[in-house]
């Protein structure tokens, strides 16, 4: 017994280094991840889940990989390019800023951004502020915006105006013979239309504040919905579970969907079908019902219009009789009844 012990356990030692390397190496790569860290320019410390390109291959997520261009760390977003000017790993955010308006200069962003284009983005699912700036550009001036023109981009033809919102401008905002051309997220606390000078450069050069979480893109990643785990910062997300409770209460929904829809297909058929088929069959029954009263009386009008019968004597003989004589009534009355 003690020798097939022996033999088991000399049979598995080249198996315990694999179970020895299964169970550290993903804690080690796991820490190698937070671990690595590279800089560009100003920005510092740039580590998990963030990485520049060219970093070794453990180092940080491939989703989040910035690119260091003259000193300056860039994140390609959306189809835009920005200036990443600040990480914060606490609060989890990202401050970024278009590269057309990062050194105050006029301009219209290097991409249009709205507020609700910016968070269709898994691996930043909220922004910090809710304001944007809207580039709208009119073919004739605005008296009432004069203030808010953007020199740099308008002529004589074209006027390019700057206005502030917390949400995407609805068409009757928007002045007759003017479009939206830009959108970009800012800063700003307040919606105003702040004159266009080296405030408005200046705010729109700050940029905008961005949270990112691996938590989210891994829930897209994996079919889920993702949302806020906690409220106070740094905000915390988490994949959507659902319970058999949310099954229940999905299913009664849509249950009640279906039989609404199909009560309201059924009144539909009765309100537009059946109610006008059966007035037409009442209809037809009138005119048929009407028309045959109408032949039942023709046809006893003609009887009457008949020739009257001349009666005849025992001998085959024909005899005038008076015209109020007794036996020409009953006849009369006698082709009447019938």
């Amino acid at each position: 017994m003690r020798i097939e012990a022996s033999a088991a356990f000399t049979s598995s030692r080249p198996l315990f280094p694999l179970f020895i390397f299964l169970f550290f190496i993903p804690g080690f790569h796991a820490r190698n991840l937070q671990q690595c860290s590279s800089s560009c320019g100003d920005l510092t410390n740039i580590s998990y889940p963030f990485r520049l390109l060219g970093d070794p291959a453990g180092c940080g997520d491939v989703d989040f990989q910035l690119s260091c261009q003259n000193n300056t760390a860039i994140l390609n977003f959306r189809g835009g390019k920005y200036y990443v000017k600040g990480i914060s790993y606490d609060k989890r955010t990202i401050r970024v800023v278009d590269v057309n308006l990062a050194h105050g200069t006029c301009g219209l962003p290097y991409k249009s951004l709205s507020m609700s284009e910016a968070t269709e983005d898994s691996r930043f699912p909220s922004l910090i502020t809710f304001w944007q700036a809207n580039f709208v550009n009119c073919s004739n001036t605005i008296p009432e915006l004069t203030d808010s023109k953007v020199p740099c981009l308008s002529g004589d033809t074209s006027h390019v105006y700057v206005n502030f919102s917390n949400r995407n401008l609805f068409g009757y905002e928007i002045p007759r013979n003017c479009k939206v051309i830009s959108r970009i997220p800012t800063s700003s606390e307040n919606e105003l239309n702040y004159p266009y000078n080296e405030t408005t450069l200046k705010l729109l050069a700050t940029g905008f504040d961005l949270r990112w979480s691996v938590e989210c893109r891994n829930c897209h990643t994996s079919g889920l919905s993702c949302v806020y785990k906690s409220n106070n910062d740094p905000r915390i997300f988490q994949c959507e579970t659902m319970y058999e409770e949310d099954y229940k209460t999905l299913l009664a929904a849509v249950i009640a969907y279906l039989v609404s829809r199909s009560l309201i297909d059924k009144a539909l058929l009765v309100r537009f079908i059946l109610a006008p088929l059966v007035v037409f069959v009442f209809l037809l029954h009138k005119c048929l019902t009407t028309r045959k009263t109408v032949g039942n009386a023709e046809h006893v009008g003609d009887l009457q219009m008949l020739p009257k019968p001349v009666p005849c004597s025992p001998q085959g003989h024909t005899r005038n009789l008076p015209s109020d004589s007794p036996k020409q009534v009953l006849i009369a009355a006698s082709i009447e009844r019938s």
